[in-house]
């Protein structure tokens, strides 16, 4: 597992928004995202990033305290130490306070000819 240097996510909110803020939690430590832009609500755009430096045994995206939110796509740029920057997406999902998403995927493995 490499050290997590920085991640950014770009979210793309449904017919449900919620009015924020956006946390997420690395190693069950819950955070508001920084230099963020954009919004939550109804069909809304959210852009944000944290610079963790450490190492990620679990990352989520935090459901809202109140209502539900929800998740058209979650795009998530890693920057990690030793590895090229890589970029994951998720698909649809509802959000509540009760629920989390795991955005959290190890490096592509590496691929070469034989």
């Amino acid at each position: 597992m490499p050290k997590l240097n920085k991640f950014k996510v770009k979210i793309e909110t449904g017919k449900q928004g919620t009015p924020g803020p956006v946390k997420f939690s690395i190693n069950s430590h819950i955070l508001p995202f920084e230099n963020t832009r954009g919004e939550t609500g109804a069909g809304g755009i959210f852009e944000g990033g944290f610079d963790i430096n450490s190492f990620a045994h679990s990352l989520t995206l935090v459901g809202p305290e109140e209502g539900q939110w929800h998740i058209k796509k979650v795009h998530v740029d890693f920057d990690c130490e030793s590895v090229e920057p890589y970029s994951v997406t998720f698909g649809e999902v509802t959000l509540d306070d009760s629920s989390q998403l795991d955005i959290w995927r190890d490096p592509p493995l590496p691929t070469f000819d034989v």
